[in-house]
């Protein structure tokens, strides 16, 4: 297969290509209502003659389809759900879709509607080759929160036998907007930090224990503790770990001489791989000690860890990398495409867990663009997706020549 004959055969479905990404942005997709969104996919699979799987995850459904047959495999992975839209002005609405100016507008188009569509279209594209294995899609719900979508196809496939591991790899379809190739991630967990104190009359501070201090100085504490790791934990593709306070809450605005009970925070930890190593064993115990320091007589200090996920990293030499690398620079005729590493989380944690060869990601949407009011995808880089991921497979099944 030219690259002339797959350029062609994407520039023929441009329309088809933009109507089921117009569809998808279409459909409240949001963590926890991913059903309508997932058997709307399964069907358009179906009617296209792409084998597709709704695989059953917490009363919803992971949507997966196969084209060609036998091993190895190849899976395209990402996720149906999306973030709740943010609570700014849209222009046109979250799930509003709009084409303007060469862009499609609407709440996952970046994040990552563009990827599954691009990754359908190219399963279109190679349904008829004769694959020497399994080109595998498999999108699945709740990345944007516990991952558990992913975590649960991958114990499916292992128990159903869908997937031999030792004979697949994975691509991880996340936005990078076509310019670099994403080969790791740092760790993370979200941590909800909580002090109960004494409430009491604003006029008396004496006679209560303010909680909103005690969170104040461990916050600081915080910020103590994440330079020290700076210098000590600091990683050469990772950077150093961060701690980012992402949420404060306490007392209210309608009881100005109150002093409240609680306080909370949520704070956004990065870990470097000498602090997400061994499911974070010396992240937790240095950050034990931290909060320790700050236990007095008269409050209650408790810390919640949620969706705490160890990193991820593939080597720049791995046959898989350089196959990605290369379908961007020569199929694509992208030169300046590099490696890159991203601070940010994603579920191809779950695919190395599992010692399945996994680029972190390579993707059409903007990075820049996700989670924001007025996310957009560019078309160009749509078509350019279904391109890259036809090339992919071509390249790692041995079917591309150069």
């Amino acid at each position: 297969m030219r690259p002339e004959d797959v350029r062609r055969w994407v520039h023929d479905r441009r329309d088809e290509i933009v109507r089921l990404l117009t569809e998808m942005v279409a459909i409240d997709s949001v963590t926890g209502n991913e059903g309508p969104i997932a058997h709307h996919l399964a069907e358009w699979l179906r009617a296209r003659g792409i084998a597709a799987i709704l695989q059953p995850c917490k009363g919803r459904h992971n949507v997966i389809s196969v084209v060609g047959r036998g091993e190895p495999a190849l899976v395209l992975s990402g996720h149906v759900d999306t973030v709740p839209p943010n609570g700014g002005a849209w222009t046109y609405g979250p799930f509003t879709p709009t084409v303007a100016g060469g862009r499609l507008y609407g709440l996952g188009t970046s994040d990552m509607h563009a990827s599954t569509v691009a990754a359908y279209f190219a399963s279109l594209l190679l349904r008829d080759v004769a694959l020497p294995g399994r080109l595998v899609t498999a999108f699945t719900i709740e990345e944007e929160t516990t991952g558990d979508g992913t975590a649960g196809f991958l114990e499916w496939a292992e128990r159903e036998r869908f997937l031999d591991f030792a004979r697949t790899a994975c691509v991880v379809t996340e936005p990078t907007g076509l310019d670099e190739v994403c080969l790791g991630n740092r760790g993370s967990t979200f941590l909800v930090v909580r002090v109960v104190g004494l409430g009491g009359h604003g006029s008396r501070p004496h006679l209560s224990r303010n909680p909103i201090g005690k969170l104040r100085a461990i916050l600081d504490a915080l910020g103590a503790l994440e330079s020290r790791w700076k210098e000590r934990y600091a990683d050469p593709d990772f950077g150093h770990t961060t701690l980012t306070t992402t949420a404060f809450r306490a007392g209210d605005r309608d009881r100005t001489n109150v002093i409240p009970e609680v306080a909370e925070a949520v704070v956004d930890c990065r870990p470097t791989p000498l602090l997400y190593a061994d499911d974070l064993r010396r992240f937790r115990s240095e950050l034990g000690e931290c909060l320790r320091a700050h236990e007095e007589p008269g409050y209650a200090i408790t810390v919640e860890e949620l969706y705490p996920r160890e990193g991820h990293k593939l080597d720049q030499g791995h046959p898989l990398a350089q196959t990605v690398l290369r379908a961007l620079r020569e199929d694509l005729g992208r030169p300046h495409a590099r490696f890159q590493y991203t601070p940010a989380g994603n579920d191809a944690v779950f695919f190395g867990k599992q010692g399945i060869p996994t680029v972190n990601k390579v993707g059409p949407g903007h990075p820049e663009c996700a989670h924001r009011v007025d996310e957009y995808v560019a078309l160009e880089n749509v078509f350019a997706g279904v391109e890259l991921y036809a090339w992919i497979a071509l390249r790692h099944f041995g079917l591309a020549r150069d």
